[in-house]
């Protein structure tokens, strides 16, 4: 691949012009080709960046219409690779010219979907459904560096020489050994870092903030600036378990859980307002027992499937229900 056809890819990546031949071209994607190329590719640094930027939230909307997966984890290691550097990515070591290639995973959920798998280290993770982490097939350097868009749950084995940093756009978090959820959804105003054994440290720009279990440190993209609240941790971070959980929210609320938790899309008809209030939790259950709970509660509504995992919501529901 020349440099003139990198540059043409990269263009149809963010204008979303890119031909089913030319996916098929960037799954033998080689990094050490963006190495040669960087410098043409990408004007100056700020500009790799807001490529990468644009590439993940092009994942998200795929995500979202439920396109095809391998366009997903293609875009999806082009943007990691940008993100965090392509001298990152390929464990170059500056100090005696040598460079070693170490292979980076990416893995991707979709709406509705969860996974569980191990690191090299045996770093344990459980990442959540409409995500996407990348993590090198080994870790080299002082390091152990992931990348997370969305929500994981990490059991970090202990290696006390080698700190655990989690990317989430501006924030970084960083553990030696513990427990802890991130959730980090692109469409979010706030990154949630919820702990639940352990130490975690986590900082953005001139901001840091040590969290101890049962401790929740909130991101505010719109103002960088970090919080910290007291928290039950096991009632944010029961999806992990297959619990779960709606605590006193909104209908309309309810179903945006359901959406992502299932994979689906509820359609309102008549646009009616679903204001009244559910508290209910289920294990593992059926989104067909789920919605059937909800019916016998709130008499009101009734649900016909349709095509295309696409559901219909009929009727109207009040807190005297």
């Amino acid at each position: 691949m020349t440099e003139k056809e990198v540059k043409i890819l990269m263009n149809k990546y963010l204008n979303g012009t890119i031909t089913t031949t030319e996916e098929k071209l960037l799954e033998k994607f080689d990094a050490s080709l963006m190495l040669d190329n960087e410098g043409h590719v990408f004007k100056n640094d700020d500009h790799r960046k807001q490529v990468g930027k644009k590439l993940l939230k092009r994942i998200h909307d795929k995500q979202n219409r439920k396109s095809d997966k391998s366009w997903v984890k293609v875009a999806a290691a082009i943007a990691i690779i940008i993100n965090l550097g392509v001298l990152t990515y390929l464990g170059l070591n500056t100090e005696n010219k040598k460079t070693v290639t170490v292979s980076q995973i990416v893995e991707t959920t979709e709406w509705g979907q969860r996974k569980d798998f191990v690191l090299a280290d045996g770093t344990e993770i459980k990442l959540n459904s409409g995500s996407t982490i990348s993590f090198p097939e080994k870790f080299l350097g002082n390091t152990r560096e992931v990348t997370l868009v969305g929500e994981a749950f990490f059991n970090v084995a202990k290696d006390k020489t080698k700190p655990f940093i989690i990317k989430s756009g501006d924030l970084s978090t960083t553990v030696l050994g513990t427990s802890f959820n991130i959730n980090a959804y692109p469409k979010s105003n706030d990154i949630l870092v919820t702990v639940a054994t352990g130490k975690v440290q986590i900082g953005a720009k001139d901001n840091t903030v040590f969290l101890l279990p049962n401790e929740q440190g909130v991101f505010h993209k719109n103002s960088d600036s970090i919080s910290k609240n007291d928290v039950d941790t096991n009632s944010l971070i029961n999806w992990q378990k297959g619990l779960l959980t709606l605590n006193d929210i909104t209908m309309k609320e309810a179903l945006d859980v359901l959406e992502k938790w299932y994979g689906v899309t509820f359609v309102i008809h008549d646009d009616t307002p679903l204001d009244c209030h559910i508290t209910a939790s289920f294990n593992n259950e059926s989104l067909s027992n789920v919605l059937e709970s909800i019916t016998y509660v709130k008499k009101g509504l009734s649900f016909q499937p349709l095509k295309n995992s696409t559901i219909l919501i009929k009727g109207k529901c009040r807190d005297n229900d």
